[in-house]
């Protein structure tokens, strides 16, 4: 199957801006792919790369290619770094081609990853940032009501995510991640709090990420980190670390499932616990489900808010729930409603 037209869709909703990208084949076989975007600057950045620098190298060569080519679009853009904008804008293109090459095979994308362990995940409820102890609690009661598995807060402030935890009972896991607000010296100093949380594990505590290298255990306060790695190789870095016990990868800050399948081995062999990273509600989701399916153990779907409009599958895919289901449809499983992408087109509207 030859690549004929790569175009990137800004889309914005009232709460959320994304990028998709849509590959067609010369025989009409259409995928989808998704960035990992958020906000309008970062959106236009997207747009561009994949419009100008990454789809020229694409159009014209075979889908069956498609680990070769990301491979050689990664040595080509090396000199501009081996993450960020350059890797997530490929990842679209990327997860695009396996969603193709699985409708043209009749397969879902997780039987062409070597096939699903498991046909349900369970779900996390992934709390926005709300840096207010009764904000955060009224949201966490909403989302324990749903029946969801775990939770997870972004939130800097100990005493925030105290209360948090006050919230969540103590058979339900619960995550909490810092963002990176804190220093080494911090966590040190109030370590008996940060273990007295019981924590599935602690998500990007301190900066910079590099002291995480070289210190030890933290007794009852495991640690995860890694969504924003662009490469396999640079994760095994951090594999080795002993204070690390998870490490997420982020199927769009990868450049998509070609590198992040390889990313999820190389975790699971290392003895560390592979959390893929899932902060979104397009293709790039459907791409995580499918790679959440094939991994040797389970692991949770973290559902971003499910605020109105985010629904762009009509399966009710950013909903807090108990389980979600993995895709069992050709390639990715489902395509975008063409209703939603008009709807929010930002070239259209």
């Amino acid at each position: 199957m030859t690549i004929e037209k790569i175009e990137p869709i800004a889309l914005n909703t009232d709460t959320l801006s994304m990028l998709l990208c849509r590959v067609i084949t010369k025989s009409g076989v259409i995928g989808y792919g998704e960035c990992l975007c958020n906000r309008p600057p970062m959106q236009q950045a997207l747009f561009a790369t994949i419009r100008d620098a990454i789809a020229p190298l694409y159009v014209g060569k075979s889908v069956e290619q498609r680990e070769a080519l990301n491979l050689d679009t990664r040595r080509r853009f090396a000199s501009f770094g081996r993450a960020g904008t350059v890797l997530n804008a490929l990842a679209a293109i990327d997860i695009a081609l396996w969603d193709i090459a699985g409708k043209e095979a009749g397969k879902s994308v997780s039987a062409l990853l070597g096939g699903a362990k498991r046909t349900r995940l369970p779900v996390m409820a992934s709390l926005d940032k709300y840096d207010d102890k009764a904000k955060v609690r009224a949201r966490l009661e909403q989302a324990l009501a749903t029946g969801v598995k775990a939770a997870k807060v972004h939130e800097a402030p100990l005493d925030v995510i105290e209360e948090a935890r006050r919230t969540v009972p103590k058979n339900i896991p619960f995550v909490a991640d810092s963002n990176n607000a804190h220093t080494l010296a911090d966590i040190r100093r109030d370590e008996v709090r940060w273990r007295a949380l019981d924590l599935l594990f602690f998500e990007d505590p301190f900066w910079p990420p590099e002291d995480l290298l070289s210190m030890g255990k933290m007794a009852g306060v495991p640690i995860g980190m890694g969504a924003d790695f662009g490469s396999t190789e640079q994760m095994a870095v951090f594999a080795k670390a002993p204070a690390i016990a998870v490490l997420q990868p982020d199927v769009c800050m990868l450049g998509g499932l070609t590198e992040a399948r390889k990313a999820v081995a190389m975790v699971e062999a290392a003895g560390k616990v592979p959390a893929p990273h899932t902060p979104f509600a397009g293709p790039a989701a459907l791409a995580s489900l499918h790679l959440l399916a094939t991994a040797k153990e389970e692991n949770y779907f973290a559902a971003i808010e499910p605020i109105d409009g985010r629904d762009m599958y009509g399966i009710g895919l950013p909903r807090w729930q108990p389980t979600i289901d993995v895709p069992t449809g050709p390639g990715l499983g489902y395509d975008p409603d063409p209703a939603f992408l008009r709807a929010h087109d930002c070239a259209k509207n």
